[in-house]
């Protein structure tokens, strides 16, 4: 048993570095291995350059909100770059270990949560072909989200383990890192919730957030931004931006960010009420992060941090429709898997503006709603045939 889990393990390992050196090869063909910052047509980064350049904040964009309050990944790659290292490698290296560490705690994610070798292996490779998942960061890969969503991912991995006290170092550590790993906490309470008293579910909670809270306001505290956060501006912002491209946004929110994932979760469409009844938190995690999308812009970003609750979800509904169709099951995964490679291939992310405005693909609105149809159609054939001996 125990050799089976290393094995199991080994192979997790193998497959998460095999889908970091196909999006790193897919990045580094248009714009060359450890390509410099001024050829990413975005801003962000230089927040993050600036905080490692200048620990001490005396450089004005060392100093802007929000980004001056996540210290770890900037103050890291500084001491990387005292070390010897030099600035690029010194972030390529955060970026890449912390998203080879999301891609391996999803492998043993889904394996907790039943998921055979098939469908775990199909799972990570649909996350390794999601661009909010791992691709951009490939391309701007000064960020702080790849260590945010390990550590997310590691916190959701310990809540459903049961493992309390292992929650402690990794919520303590996440408030160094982006404030977006808050959503674990309301998460933690409703998983509580659903199997302890009221009661027990808050004071549990509470007592996981009272340090990193007390570290993130001490990091406001100790850190004075030269403006101060305009929290109401940028909602009043973003919401116009959105209405600009308001035709855009049913595209973006759906199979512009998550690809196949979008019409795996609607395989079944009744089934999906008593999907979220029954795993609530997961349907809070993924309503926290679409709702974020009023205050940032960056839409594939802020889904990717759902991608822990909506993965199994589209797992679960596939693995119904091999049932149910009565289909091989290898056939099947590989279509899936390529359909996420035409999306891959589909979105874009070197232009100006992409992290923030994803345009229509009409070509690939009309690819998955093909596939849908199809599987629909196998699934009233496979009625047909009669249940399935499995």
């Amino acid at each position: 048993m125990r050799h089976a889990g290393t094995r199991d393990l080994l192979l997790g390992v193998f497959l998460s570095l095999g889908v970091l050196a196909f999006n790193v090869g897919f990045v580094s063909a248009q714009f060359g291995f450890l390509h410099k910052a001024k050829q990413v047509k975005e801003t962000d980064q230089w927040r993050y350059i600036h905080m490692a350049r200048h620990p001490d904040g005396r450089h004005p964009l060392a100093r802007e909100s929000t980004y001056c309050w996540r210290v770890l990944v900037p103050r890291t790659a500084s001491l990387l770059m005292r070390a010897g290292l030099s600035e690029n490698p010194s972030f390529w290296l955060l970026t890449n270990v912390f998203l080879f560490g999301f891609l391996l705690v999803t492998w043993i994610y889904l394996r907790d949560l039943g998921f055979e070798l098939p469908w775990r292996i199909t799972g990570l490779l649909l996350l390794g072909l999601t661009q909010g998942a791992v691709r951009w960061y490939e391309y701007q890969y000064w960020m702080t989200d790849p260590p945010c969503l390990f550590l997310l991912a590691t916190g959701l991995l310990f809540v459903h383990r049961g493992w309390h006290a292992a929650l402690y170092p990794v919520s303590i550590l996440a408030a160094f890192v982006r404030e977006s790993y808050v959503a674990v906490y309301p998460y933690y309470f409703i998983r509580l919730w659903r199997t302890r008293s009221f009661l027990e579910a808050t004071w549990r909670s509470a007592a996981l957030g009272v340090v990193p809270l007390v570290v993130l306001v001490g990091l406001r505290v100790l850190i004075v931004p030269d403006q101060p956060e305009a929290l109401f501006d940028g909602v009043g912002e973003t919401v116009a931006f959105r209405l600009r491209h308001l035709a855009d946004q049913p595209y973006i929110f759906t199979v512009g960010a998550w690809g196949v994932l979008f019409p795996l979760l609607l395989l079944f469409p009744a089934r999906l009420p008593g999907l979220v009844r029954r795993h609530p938190e997961d349907a809070f995690l993924t309503l926290f992060f679409a709702s974020l999308c009023l205050v940032a812009n960056n839409t594939e970003r802020e889904l990717g941090y759902a991608l822990p609750a909506v993965l199994p979800a589209g797992l679960h509904f596939l693995r119904g429709f091999v049932a149910e169709s009565r289909l091989p099951t290898v056939p099947v995964a590989a279509a899936v898997v390529f359909m996420q490679l035409l999306f891959f291939l589909e979105q874009e992310f070197g232009g100006a503006g992409m992290s923030m405005y994803q345009p229509t693909s009409l070509r690939l609105t009309a690819a998955m709603l093909v596939f849908w149809l199809v599987a629909q159609a196998l699934l009233v054939r496979g009625r047909r045939l009669g249940p399935s001996s499995a």
